[in-house]
């Protein structure tokens, strides 16, 4: 039992539920500056955010190659791996098990009873074995009254734990990229190949679970007082026959009395012992043919445990999302030149393949990875970003720019029916560079975007800082906030070494202001720049 009661927290979701592709670069300089780079990434990078900026890059840069570049991130934002240490360090599942345990017990040895109690019942019984049987009865009803509180506290406990694991999403991802640049302001070109694998569940309690588990204590209260009836019921016919008994070997009086009691009383007690044998042989709880109320799973079957019910059989699911989108792209830009004001314009048309993986297990069946196509389900075909950006001020150091990217929607149905979406995303950038060693970037998504299955939307708002230290190194930091969510802020920090500007090596790390458990993340990669 204590394998599926585990299991039976189900990660799950509404049918047909619809999600989307993050925009969720993988960019270490980006990340660094709080995932920045609409109006601030450079030469290979752009291809990412904004290919208008291949032609933003400085006359000196000639080439750039970017491999490998590799991120990840892992998001806890409802504290679900807290909620589940603390249910397993309160060891609600032992307890219960220890509870159900402390009645099978009773219940057998008070089942063992009744037929002895039944068959000395009448004036000829064996009053030794009645006195004994009884004997026996009524201490394991008074365990049984014990074990039904324990198990009515065990199951409220465990009911309230399992709550608490309730409807807190876990997502993460990885990234790995690749690409070569050749930038210019007449004519830029860069190919590049990214893979971004998402994942997100949920863990939802089944409300029939619940309700299973808390059917346990009702169906127990019921069977005590049966029992509880039979035991008042079989103590009767005790006291009555060691009354007649005593009575016959005394005077004739006495004599007459016990026969009159036989005739006259005994009756009505033996009435009302077989009515309660009755009760309790026949006591059955939950399972086909009982009401509704009391549940689909059997609990107690002819005055027993029902078969199975002291190994509880949970309708729970665990259901897993993962998306891959997986593209090569060709990024061209070039500079026209709009009534005086120079802007760049960038296209990327590429191939893209998206894969979904959606797999759902019952808590009782055996967890078989089989084939991972089994599971999944792909679709391949054509899409484009496109991109502007143009520069300003006395010495062109500030860049604006704005970027599509996803411009033709696709959907793709999962083996469950979960319809993920790849829909055309927005993003707005500025970017400064004051002092000629200080980069300041600000990215805006105009438009939220939809979840890949079970957290929030995303609107990010971020900013971004950059020191060059003498062209050899670089400092950053950035903020970044979701406008569609509360409480999900990250910071970043990150640094790249740049020596002689021959190659360069980046690290971006990022992590929630108010509990790194919530979300965490970093990039890194290399690179070269001539």
């Amino acid at each position: 039992m204590h394998n599926k009661i585990l299991l039976g927290a189900a990660i799950t979701f509404a049918a047909m539920q619809t999600s989307a592709v993050p925009f969720a670069p993988t960019d270490a300089r980006a990340i660094g500056m709080g995932g920045t780079g609409v109006a601030s990434a450079k030469t290979v990078h752009s291809v990412q955010f904004n290919p208008s900026l291949l032609s933003s890059a400085d006359e000196s840069d000639d080439f750039g190659f970017l491999f490998p570049q590799v991120g990840g991130y892992f998001s806890d934002e409802h504290e679900f791996i807290d909620s589940a240490d603390d249910f397993v360090e309160a060891d609600y599942v032992t307890a219960f098990d220890g509870a159900i345990n402390n009645i099978t017990g009773p219940i057998d040895n008070i089942q063992s009873q009744i037929s002895v109690i039944d068959g000395n019942s009448d004036e000829s019984g064996d009053l030794a074995a009645l006195a004994a049987a009884t004997g026996i009865l009524a201490t394991n009803a008074v365990s049984l009254t014990n074990g039904t509180g324990q198990l009515t506290v065990a199951t409220q406990n465990l009911n309230e734990g399992l709550a608490t694991l309730s409807q807190k999403a876990l997502r993460g991802g990885l990234g790995f990229g690749a690409g070569i640049a050749i930038p210019s302001k007449k004519f830029s070109v860069a190919i590049s190949a990214n893979n971004s694998t998402t994942f997100s569940g949920e863990l939802v309690i089944a409300q029939s679970d619940l309700d299973t588990l808390l059917n346990y204590t009702t169906a127990t209260d019921a069977y005590a007082v049966a029992v509880s009836g039979y035991a008042v019921a079989s103590d009767d016919i005790a006291v009555m026959l060691n009354n007649i008994d005593t009575l016959s070997q005394g005077t004739i009086t006495q004599q007459l009395e016990a026969v009159r009691i036989v005739d006259e009383d005994l009756p009505a007690k033996q009435t009302a012992l077989t009515s309660a044998s009755t009760n309790l042989n026949t006591f059955t709880y939950g399972g086909t043919g009982q009401p509704a109320s009391e549940g689909t799973v059997a609990i107690f079957k002819d005055g027993a445990l029902a078969d199975g019910a002291d190994s509880l059989t949970l309708a729970s699911e665990a259901h897993i999302i993962a998306v891959a989108l997986t593209e090569v792209a060709l990024s061209v830009s070039r500079e026209f030149d709009f009534s005086g004001r120079l802007v760049a314009i960038g296209i990327t048309p590429k191939l893209q393949r998206m894969d979904v993986y959606d797999y759902i297990v019952s808590v009782d069946s055996e967890v078989d990875g089989g084939d991972v196509s089994d599971f999944g389900t792909n679709d391949t075909g054509f899409n484009l970003d496109i991109g502007a950006s143009t520069r300003f001020g006395k010495i062109e150091q500030g860049t604006v720019g704005i970027v599509v990217k996803n411009l033709l929607s696709n959907e793709l149905e999962s083996v469950n029916g979960q319809v993920v979406e790849i829909k055309p995303q927005v993003r707005a950038g500025v970017s400064y560079q004051a002092f000629g060693w200080i980069n300041l970037a600000a990215d805006l998504d105009l438009i939220e975007n939809d979840p890949v299955a079970f957290e929030e939307p995303t609107q990010f708002f971020a900013v971004g800082l950059e020191a060059d230290v003498f062209g050899f190194m670089q400092l950053r930091g950035g903020f970044r906030t979701n406008i569609a969510a509360s409480d999900q802020q990250v910071v970043s920090g990150g640094f790249g070494l740049s020596p002689f500007s021959l190659f360069h090596v980046d690290l971006g790390l990022y992590t929630n202001t108010s509990d790194p458990k919530k979300e965490i993340g970093g990039v890194f990669e290399f690179g070269v720049d001539w």
